[in-house]
């Protein structure tokens, strides 16, 4: 008796390649399994990371100063707004710092040295919310800054968040004299 085993090897290889599809299927499923579970968790860092940078301010991009004296400023202004629909600033809990080549003063929260008023406000509190604008005037009384020299001014806020203006006062001037610097 001989036999046709030909069917035999068809029933096996059928076998084995449906027993390939469910290892695959198996392993796709452990892998779209981890990927949705990785994107869930980039969510929950994006929705963290817009929540941080809520707290975000933007200064503005006009800076006034007044020099009394030649290279000797009397006070700083400029506006402050916020970088997000979703901030809400602290203006009371701010501190500001002056950078030079030479000197480093920080103005902390309360100092007298700091005037704040409000361009444009929504309401009755010293929180700064989207869609306000608040003027800080910062009085220098002792700080030196030459014609052509550059300053930086820091803010950051009672969470942390910093922004910071760059600026050079132009050589030529007077004193008593107003000027904006961009």
């Amino acid at each position: 008796m001989t036999g046709d085993d030909h069917a035999f090897t068809g029933l096996e290889a059928a076998i084995v390649f449906i027993a390939l599809i469910v290892v695959a299927s198996v392993f796709a499923y452990v892998v779209v399994g981890a990927g949705i579970a990785t994107s869930q968790k980039n969510q929950e860092v994006m929705h963290a990371a817009l929540k941080e940078s809520g707290s975000a301010i933007r200064p503005g991009q006009t800076v006034i100063a007044k020099l009394k004296n030649p290279g000797l400023l009397d006070f700083i202004e400029f506006d402050l707004e916020t970088a997000t629909d979703l901030a809400a600033v602290d203006m009371e809990g701010m501190v500001y710092t002056i950078a030079t080549r030479d000197t480093l003063v920080t103005f902390p929260p309360g100092d007298s040295s700091i005037k704040l008023t409000w361009r444009y406000r929504t309401d009755d509190n010293n929180i700064l919310d989207a869609g306000e604008v608040a003027t800080v005037r910062l009085t220098l009384l002792s700080i030196k800054i030459q014609p052509g020299e550059t300053f930086t001014i820091g803010m950051t806020t009672a969470e942390g968040a910093t922004a910071s203006l760059t600026r050079t006062i132009p050589g030529g001037i007077g004193k008593n004299v107003y000027i904006e610097l961009f």
